[in-house]
């Protein structure tokens, strides 16, 4: 059936992380194009490999993705579905005027539509209108592909047939991550002389925004810091609160703190091998791909359970812990027993290895496979535009 198939994957911009599975998917189907709207967004400066992408793909735009006005865009989608014309649209989301231009034009057009999506009902704030708009779209897809349980409880909230909803994770490069941290922890020594840290680190990666609740961080590690703790904190990313959290630390005194500022995939492996906890404390997070990286080097892991991977990827008290972020006092208990060795720690990054194993590019794209069969095969249902 795939073997007969045209697949366009129609898809933001050019994702790293995406890639590896994109190459997966396509030596399992032959005829996958993707369909880029653009190279990059503002906010993502993610520095793109173009040797890296095996599969056929198309950019509709050089540059920026935020410098494209709707209507240019949505006029250039239409013209490329129409002149690739796929049996299968599999759309990466609902967020953008062009993924809606695009699931008219697979309706109009009689074909399969699946959908991508990491959103969570805990991802953000809801409103009515906006949740009408999705149950909208969502119920004129022909199936779904969600990156873990509270993703597919959310689109049973808003609509969707739960035979529809195939669950395929979140994935990334497993073995770059383990490879590469392995191999660095034997220079640990040195690495953390040379990012004059201390040999112990609690370790954040992300943006500095709001949403990633990191001043509810800092403030957890001060009280550690004030009962005499010698770990260390790293804060490895960038965004639009850098000069608040450096200024929160210096008003604060708060020893120990090193902020590299952003770093590329290569580059988070020496940060991964001088720390021994990944904590990802967000009050919004469709994921968190940084906990898988930080698993599959072998890391305890402490996630907020507002992110869409906690139920998946955390095993409480096996490989780290969930905790509510909007509380401090959780949060400081268990980073005070961790750095106090009341849990083995060595014990929980094995167990983290063990468990993230089952997220690789190769299993997702087998999901995905499964959902473009499932599409195809159903049977035609009748749907108003």
């Amino acid at each position: 059936m795939l073997s007969d198939c045209k697949i366009v994957i129609f898809h933001n911009i050019v994702n790293p992380y995406k890639t590896l599975l994109f190459n997966e998917l396509c030596k399992l189907c032959d005829k996958v194009q993707v369909l880029y709207m653009s190279e990059a967004e503002s906010d993502r400066p993610w520095e793109i490999d173009w040797n890296e992408l095996e599969f056929s793909y198309k950019v509709l735009f050089k540059g920026r993705l935020d410098n494209i006005s709707k209507l240019t865009l949505l006029r250039k989608t239409w013209k490329n579905l129409d002149s690739l014309n796929p049996d299968v649209l599999i759309l990466g989301g609902y967020q953008y005027s062009a993924y809606w231009a695009a699931l008219f034009w697979a309706k109009l057009n009689k074909r399969k539509v699946i959908l991508w999506s990491a959103s969570n009902e805990d991802d953000k704030s809801r409103f009515f209108l906006k949740e009408k708009l999705k149950s909208f779209f969502i119920k004129r897809c022909d199936a779904a592909n969600v990156y873990g349980k509270k993703g597919k409880a959310y689109f049973v909230k808003l609509g969707m047939e739960e035979d529809k909803i195939f669950v395929k994770g979140n994935t990334t490069g497993n073995s770059f991550y383990y490879d590469e941290s392995m191999r660095l922890r034997t220079e640990r020594n040195s690495l953390c002389e040379r990012f004059a840290v201390p040999f112990h680190n609690f370790l954040y990666i992300g943006r500095f925004s709001p949403e990633k609740n990191l001043f509810f961080l800092l403030d957890a590690y001060r009280r550690l810091k004030i009962e005499g703790c010698d770990w260390g904190l790293l804060l490895v990313g960038s965004g639009p609160e850098v000069k608040a959290i450096q200024d929160y630390i210096d008003r604060h005194d708060i020893k120990d703190v090193h902020m590299p500022g952003f770093k590329q995939k290569q580059a988070i492996p020496q940060y991964l091998a001088v720390s021994d906890i990944l904590i990802l404390p967000s009050i919004s997070e469709p994921w968190g791909l940084v906990v898988n990286e930080a698993m599959a080097a072998g890391m305890p892991v402490l996630v907020s359970r507002r992110c869409g991977c906690c139920p998946d990827l955390i095993k409480e008290g096996e490989n780290g812990f969930s905790f509510d972020p909007f509380d401090e006092e959780e949060l400081f208990n268990i980073m005070r027993d961790m750095a106090e060795g009341k849990h083995d720690l060595a014990g929980m990054g094995k167990a983290s290895l063990d468990i993230i194993k089952e997220y690789t590019p190769q299993r997702a794209a087998k999901v995905i496979a499964e959902t473009v069969n499932f599409a195809l095969n159903r049977k035609a249902e009748v749907t108003r535009v």
